[in-house]
């Protein structure tokens, strides 16, 4: 009788010891389940940060598309994401600064993408891209007949309504590198020079003899005329090298005039 008394009391002594670790355990979950997760641990989904501002806008309809989205009308300071397509309509301009200093201006019914890796994806309208002074923002323009390196420079491009009359290129200042599209081998344009690529050139030399110098007359003229240069609430940055390209084109057109008013008649002795 003892002996099974004294079984008891071992048995006792170990379920004791079990059950109130069953129900630590159990408190221990119960706490976790509702205990609020430390800052530590909390995770939340990250904002998405804006790539661009849609600075400025001069006439509308202007609109905004995400991939996902309907159009929505574009409003000044609105913030504008990688992937997103601004489009102008008739006499409608916009203004488009990024973060990384690269800005653009478009109009003329034109549809622009904001692209990974500083591209802008222009297919059809006009535009005029710049970087800020200072700055250098390795950038592209990519349009259906060819691309537009940007080195730091002010450069034009046009897609006319006829697409056989072909793709405008035109540095306003700097160096502008054009190439067509899957090919590596370049065009450079300098200050003033305009190259036209015709729908579904693929002759780089052909392309390359047709660049054309502007003169000092037609520069002045076009710069007089460009809605994109002179219908917004300020100059863009680089107005003060495009005046400096200018006045250094007027100054070689004037010494190219002197050299030829006044050649060297010195005849041999």
């Amino acid at each position: 009788m003892k002996t099974q008394t004294f079984r008891y009391i071992l048995l006792g002594l170990v379920v004791l010891p079990l059950s109130f670790g069953l129900v630590s355990c159990e408190n221990s979950k119960e706490t976790e389940a509702t205990s609020p997760a430390s800052p530590q641990t909390e995770v939340s989904p990250a904002a998405t940060e804006a790539a661009a501002n849609l600075s400025e806008i001069q006439n509308q309809p202007v609109w905004v598309k995400s991939t996902d989205t309907e159009e929505v009308t574009g409003k000044e300071g609105m913030d504008l994401e990688v992937g997103e397509t601004i489009r102008t309509e008739g006499e409608a301009l916009a203004e488009v600064d990024l973060k990384n200093g690269l800005a653009f201006r478009i109009g003329g019914d034109a549809v622009l993408t904001l692209e990974p890796e500083n591209q802008l994806n222009l297919t059809s309208g006009e535009m005029i891209t710049w970087v800020e002074p200072g700055q250098k923002v390795p950038a592209e323009i990519v349009t259906p007949g060819g691309v537009a390196g940007i080195r730091g420079t002010t450069v034009f491009v046009k897609i006319p309504d006829d697409p056989n009359e072909g793709i405008v290129f035109f540095s306003w200042e700097g160096t502008v590198a054009v190439r067509l599209p899957n090919q590596t081998e370049e065009i450079l344009l300098e200050s003033g020079e305009e190259v036209l690529v015709a729908k579904g050139e693929t002759d780089l030399e052909k392309i390359r003899n047709s660049v054309r110098q502007l003169s000092q007359e037609e520069w002045s003229q076009r710069r007089q005329k460009s809605r994109l240069l002179n219908q917004f609430a300020k100059p863009i940055p680089t107005e003060e090298e495009i005046e400096k390209a200018e006045t250094k084109m007027s100054d070689k057109e004037s010494g190219e005039k002197d050299s030829n008013t006044n050649p060297d008649n010195t005849s041999e002795e």
